[in-house]
């Protein structure tokens, strides 16, 4: 049973009759906002009080009452057109102001990048990392608090609009164009969670932020409902250590439990693990450990380095189709990637496979930066030492390895 809808509605907050928290320091929004409803909740009591009144104070007392009175009174008509002219004057000032404000975002703002797409939120930061799709704390969009923050907003098919709430912002994803908005947002201290994250070091920091939520309020197709993400807000000194840990993963994390998490973000598209898919790319059912694995270049073995190379340079060796030829190229490199991530995917991998077995108890801080395990033999690159013979034998670690291959 999908209970993708029942989980949805469980999430659901009850209705407030005012605003959701303000969050926003360039709240340009409420005040108008509030200022609009005392005026219409003004003149809906004065409206209606004054039918009431009419209505019981000059009723028809006989039928054969005929209605006199005046057809017309200056000052009376005057009165209800200069004053209501007046009114919206100042809402149309208020709200011009509002709006050059909001289109203008100042100087310092710190810039992220935020990609529409069926249906997901892909956000890229200043160090060039991209994090998108379910299953990760960085699939969020991460932002300092008391700076402004500008989004850049890209389409990559159809109409999206970026909504957040509590920081009263929200504008059209275009297909074909760039938007832009922008909102500098308080951090409060009463509602901030606090969470670990990994340091470099190989240990965790703990830091504090706030959570809201990020819609999209465009229907933009059939899982449209559940294009929803988080917002995070940290004070700027807890920023800087987020910031340092993008491309860090807690070493206590299992590696089967990575790759999966990165397969579902950059993988399951056109990677299948039950052998479908197979018309335009390689499904990964019982793909590993394969042998005299027919690619464009020759009879290779699906390891370690055939997968690495295969995401390294994707268009070196292309895999097999299962009716003869090979599928088409294309693919991206994934330069986020890092040698542990794709050792994680490896393991992962491998789970879909009759032919090997996973590590299940192997976990990210068992690897060095290289991708190799703590404790193995290192070469002049950084990689595994090649045992090799004669002059002619390549030098160096996992490169001299792939260029063996080839």
């Amino acid at each position: 049973m999908d209970t993708t809808f029942l989980n949805l509605l469980a999430e659901v907050k009850p209705p407030s009759t005012w605003f959701p928290t303000d969050a926003s320091a360039s709240n340009q929004v409420d005040g108008l906002a509030y200022f609009i409803l005392i005026i219409c909740g003004i003149f809906l009591v004065f409206n209606a009080g004054l039918m009431v009144f009419f209505a019981v104070r000059y009723r028809q007392q006989k039928k054969q009452d005929t209605a006199t009175g005046a057809t017309h009174n200056t000052a009376l008509e005057v009165f209800w057109s200069v004053i209501p002219a007046f009114i919206l004057a100042i809402i149309f000032i208020w709200g011009f102001r509002g709006f050059l404000v909001q289109a203008t975002p100042p100087d310092n703002s710190y810039d992220i990048m935020v990609t529409g797409k069926k249906w997901e939120w892909i956000f890229t930061y200043p160090n060039g990392i991209s994090a998108r799709g379910e299953g990760s704390d960085y699939a969020a969009l991460h932002v300092p608090a008391d700076q402004p923050v500008r989004l850049t907003l890209q389409s990559q098919d159809v109409l999206h609009s970026v909504f957040i709430p509590q920081l009263r912002v929200k504008k059209d994803v275009v297909p074909g164009r760039f938007n832009q908005m922008w909102f500098e947002a308080h951090f409060d201290e009463k509602t901030a969670e606090a969470v670990e994250l990994p340091t470099e070091d190989g240990g965790t920091v703990e830091v504090k932020r706030n959570t809201y939520d990020l819609f999209c309020t465009e229907y933009c197709g059939t899982n449209h409902s559940t294009m929803i993400t988080k917002v995070y807000i940290y004070q700027p000194d807890d920023y800087e250590k987020w910031y340092a840990s993008m491309a860090l993963v807690s070493p206590d994390k299992n590696m089967i439990l990575h790759g999966q998490q990165l397969y579902d973000q950059k993988c399951k598209t056109c990677h299948s693990l039950d052998g479908s898919g197979t018309a335009q790319y390689p499904t990964w059912e019982g793909l590993y450990g394969t042998t005299n694995h027919a690619t464009s270049v020759g009879p290779k073995t699906v390891d370690d380095l055939y997968i690495i190379e295969s995401i390294r340079n994707p268009g070196a060796a292309l895999a097999p189709k299962p009716g003869g030829g090979t599928y088409p190229g294309g693919m991206n490199s994934f330069p986020e990637l890092s040698d542990r991530d794709i050792r994680s995917i490896i393991e992962f991998m491998k789970t879909a496979s009759d032919k090997v077995d996973a590590d299940e108890d192997l976990i990210y801080g068992d690897l060095n930066n290289d991708g190799t395990l703590k404790g193995e033999a290192e070469g002049e690159e950084g990689g595994p030492e090649v045992e090799t013979e004669g002059d002619d034998a390549p030098e160096g670690g996992a490169e001299a390895e792939t260029d063996a291959a080839q």
